[in-house]
């Protein structure tokens, strides 16, 4: 019923139980003019086909679990998707042909294969599972068209892009890029949502102040994405290779936070006082636990032998919910109280929870 061209789709979303919960959001959609002729519909990826199928996802029969973020993960992943088609037999496309092309970012063909259909009716629909192990992780686009046997013709097509993440086939070095096909080809251009916000959150940890100003004034995804490259990109130690040292070793850092210091009071362990420090600052060379006393709380003791020629952090335990709390460094900038284990670590001090804000203080 929506006439062809440019929409805007607002999705609002209400809690049942409780009115005031609303989250709504907003994106651009395209819709098609569909006539006489031969047409398909646009490309929906999906999660690869399960045995039985999921009777929550089915679409005219078949299962069609979606997967809109587009990536392909695993040493082994296939590019799954679904499809209609319409008016083949008003056209007389009594046998026609769907074919599949992947193209990598400059657009090289990488991957063409064809499937044959019959027209026996006028709304038809594909799904496919088709294999993608041989590609090397990166951004790729898949364009599917229709055409009558003999391919003397395209008859309607789409496409769409995606991305591939294999661990065993890192990306291939391409010297002739340009700055735009870069960053097109890298993980940062397919983040959205939740995830691309994640990430923000994630490099501002380790962001300078002008770089957190910056973060403010992205007001869309496109400009998000760009400003994660180009962050990870001025601190990749080694441009040359393929992988972007700094960024996996903050990952490392990142799922150890959320492996060991998750808690009761923080659900994700990166937001805690010893997941931040590991993000900035990584694995410390030296770790001294001291377990709860009669007299004292339980508290921990961190040294980095490369950190401003030597430097201490003191984490206590101070409310006994596994969550602790930077009170000491000798680091400049961060907190810093000399009497940090008489407020903070001691049973029995005469302010057993400290109320004072901890606050960088310059040496």
């Amino acid at each position: 019923m929506l006439q062809p061209g440019d929409a805007t789709v607002r999705l609002t979303v209400r809690d049942m139980t409780d009115t005031s919960r609303v989250i709504s959001s907003t994106f651009a959609s395209k819709v098609h003019a569909f006539g006489l002729q031969a047409d398909m519909s646009d490309v929906m990826f999906t999660l690869p086909a399960t045995e039985g199928g999921a009777a929550a996802f089915q679409r005219n029969g078949v299962e069609a679990i979606p997967n809109p973020r587009h990536e392909l993960v695993g040493t082994d992943p296939s590019i799954s998707i679904y499809g209609e088609i319409y008016n083949a037999r008003l056209n007389q496309l009594d046998t026609f042909v769907i074919e599949y092309r992947v193209l990598d970012q400059v657009r090289q063909e990488m991957l063409t294969t064809y499937r044959k259909m019959l027209s026996v009716g006028d709304a038809l629909l594909y799904r496919e599972d088709l294999p993608a192990g041989l590609l090397r992780s990166g951004v790729y686009t898949l364009v599917v068209s229709i055409k009558p046997l003999d391919l003397s013709r395209t008859l309607s097509t789409r496409e769409e892009r995606f991305y591939v993440l294999n661990p065993e086939l890192p990306p291939e070095g391409q010297l002739l890029l340009t700055e735009d096909q870069r960053f097109f080809a890298s993980e940062w251009s397919v983040k959205t949502g939740d995830q691309l916000a994640n990430e923000l959150e994630l490099a501002k940890v380790i962001a300078s102040n002008a770089e957190k100003v910056t973060m403010e004034d992205l007001d869309s995804d496109r400009a998000k994405q760009r400003f994660l490259y180009k962050f990870w990109m001025l601190r990749d130690p080694d441009p040359q290779t393929e992988a972007n040292e700094r960024l996996d070793e903050f990952r490392k850092m990142y799922q150890r936070a959320q492996a060991f210091y998750a808690s009761a009071a923080v659900r994700d362990g990166w937001r805690t006082d010893r997941g931040v420090t590991l993000l900035k600052y990584g694995l410390p060379t030296q770790v001294e636990q001291f377990i709860q006393t009669i007299d004292t709380k339980p508290y921990e003791i961190w040294f980095y032998q490369n950190v401003q020629g030597g430097a201490y952090f003191y984490f206590v335990d101070w409310q006994l919910m596994q969550n602790h709390k930077l009170v000491h460094s000798t680091v400049i900038g961060e907190v810093r109280d000399e009497k940090w284990f008489d407020r903070w670590a001691r049973a029995f001090s005469p302010s057993p929870n400290p109320v004072q804000d901890l606050l960088p203080r310059s040496r």
